[in-house]
């Protein structure tokens, strides 16, 4: 069974401004996928857990100066940010699926270089506060936490819409290794088996091509 929360999106923009030398600059949103899984077997449910997190990353850029085939990146949001969980019978392509009695799903997201305080405007039903994380202390986080108590084989969370909005600034250049637009994500999750549970947290840096 499947819970899922959705809210109204938010309409896109285009932005057009003016650098330093009054040259126009058309500043432009893109738009890619990005797609994350996390596998975790549970010894005291005998069950496997396979999470997912999924959405698109959008970014603003526009190009360093005329002819540069540099970016300046300006902002990272996120659009319609999911996350599932399925349950199996064991881990591997062959796993039978299995069921809970309920499911906590729990997804974050934060600023990719884990060192600084990034401006983020959150929209709900993302929240936004200074969260302690496992790998970078005391950050500003977009977070969505979901409980179920529903038996089922199968446990999501969606957010339509743009619920978050990371701004910085940043360069991007056409070359192996600084072609990626990043953000780091957690997911920390919890299975229900009747009065037992098992709980994980995973990491990973979410990144796709500016080119």
């Amino acid at each position: 069974m499947k819970r899922a929360l959705v809210v109204a999106p938010l309409a896109l923009t285009m932005l057009v401004g003016v650098n330093g030398q009054a040259e126009a600059v058309t500043k432009t949103w893109s738009s890619k996928p990005y797609y994350v899984t996390f596998e975790s077997y549970s010894t005291p449910l005998k069950k496997c857990l396979v999470v997912n997190l999924t959405g698109k990353m959008e970014y603003l850029w526009w190009y360093k100066k005329p002819g540069s085939k540099e970016k300046w990146v300006q902002q990272i949001r996120l659009k319609a940010p999911a996350m599932t969980m399925d349950v199996k019978g064991q881990c591997g392509r062959h796993g039978a699926p299995a069921k809970l009695t309920g499911a906590d799903l729990s997804q974050r997201f934060y600023d990719s270089g884990c060192t600084t305080s990034t401006a983020i405007t959150i929209n709900a039903p993302f929240a936004v506060g200074v969260t302690p994380t496992r790998k970078c202390g005391r950050i500003k986080t977009a977070k969505r936490s979901t409980t179920s108590t529903a038996k089922g084989s199968s446990y999501s969370q969606y957010n339509s819409g743009r619920p978050a909005t990371f701004k910085k600034t940043f360069g991007v250049a056409p070359i192996s290794g600084r072609n990626e637009v990043c953000l780091r994500a957690d997911a920390i999750y919890t299975a229900h088996s009747g009065t037992d549970s098992d709980s994980f947290a995973k990491d990973a840096k979410v990144c796709v091509k500016a080119y």
